[in-house]
Order: structure tokens, then C-alpha cells, then sequence
């Protein structure tokens, strides 16, 4: 029996380091929700007050990561929700990640052309994948 109050209480330790992963990971889909807004709004104070959150927790998962190796023996509905929250917080940050990408293009084509430098124009080729415009291509391929 005493073996048995050791497994329960390591068990309940495990749980419990789950839920504080849980937990962490229902508040950064908070902060990337907040960083996507403020992305699509601009407002650099509002990004750069969501990005030391953002830093914050991603520091405090690194220190609790280890408790993951515990996922696939935890409560099923602990194990639903933390998979779930974590891959709607991939998405987030991929989303959020293309939101950077699309700005970050915007702004150097508008640095470019303030320059006066040529600004090529991406354009899609028959295979789908991008290319500056101007370049040449036989009469077989138009």
C-alpha cells in the first residue's frame, strides 16, 4: 500500500507540473492574440509590452519543459487540452510570424523605393514559385 501512495503522489506531481504547463501555454495564446493585434494595428509599445511577456513565459516553459516527457501517461483531458492549446498556439505565432514577414517586405520595398532604387515585383512562374519580374522566358512558356 505504501507503494501505491508514492505512485499516487508522484503522479499528482506530474499533474501538477502538466497543469502549470497548461496553464503557461492558455496564457501565451493570450499574449499571441494581443501580439496579433497589435501587429495589425502597428502600435509598437503595445508590441514591445506584449514581446517581454511573451519572453517571460517562453522562459518559464524552458524551465518546466522537462514535465512534457509526462504527456502521454497524464489524464486525457489534461493531455486534450494542453495538445490543443499548444497547436492553436503554433498557429498563432505562425500567422503572426507571416504578419512580420508581410510587414518587414512592405517596409524595405518603401525604404527601396525612397531610395530610388528599382523595386522588382515578385511574379509567379508556372511552377508557382516566385520571380522578380523583367526576366525573360522563351515564346513555349507565355
Amino acid at each position: 500500500m505504501k507503494d501505491g501512495l508514492q505512485v499516487t503522489g508522484a503522479r499528482s506531481g506530474e499533474d501538477s507540473s502538466l497543469h502549470r504547463c497548461a496553464e503557461v501555454f492558455d496564457t501565451l495564446e493570450a499574449v499571441l492574440l494581443e501580439e496579433q493585434q497589435a501587429l495589425l494595428d502597428r502600435d509598437p509599445e503595445v508590441l514591445l509590452a506584449v514581446a517581454e511577456r511573451k519572453r517571460g513565459l517562453l522562459l518559464e516553459l524552458q524551465r518546466i519543459a522537462g514535465s512534457l516527457t509526462d504527456l502521454p501517461q497524464a489524464a486525457p483531458a489534461l493531455r486534450q487540452r494542453l495538445e490543443s492549446t499548444f497547436e492553436r498556439c503554433r498557429q498563432l505565432n505562425q500567422v503572426n510570424g507571416g504578419v512580420v514577414a508581410a510587414s518587414r517586405g512592405a517596409t524595405e520595398k518603401a525604404l527601396a523605393l525612397l531610395r530610388g532604387q528599382d523595386v522588382p515585383l515578385a511574379l509567379y512562374d508556372n511552377h508557382g514559385d516566385t520571380r522578380a519580374a523583367g526576366g525573360s522566358r522563351s515564346l513555349a512558356q507565355a
